[in-house]
């Protein structure tokens, strides 16, 4: 909702895919959306998967860092 004005999971999602498996890089998902649609739009897109990504990095860094600790 913050970066895109309405509830669209779709961006987001690709960002929190491209993190937890590291099958796509941010920025192939960056460039793919970025052929999608308008600047504007995708700019929106891009930030919101780029949140995603960042998220998901931090928690699996936290995960990581709690399994060695345990």
């Amino acid at each position: 909702m913050r970066h895109v004005g309405r509830p669209l999971p779709n961006a987001s999602l690709l960002g929190g895919f491209a993190a937890l498996t590291g099958r796509v890089s941010l920025e192939s998902v960056a460039a793919a959306i970025g052929e999608k649609f308008p600047p504007k739009v995708a700019a929106s897109n891009v930030a919101a998967a780029t949140e995603a990504y960042e998220f998901v990095q931090r928690q699996l860094k936290k995960e990581a860092a709690g399994a060695e600790a345990g």
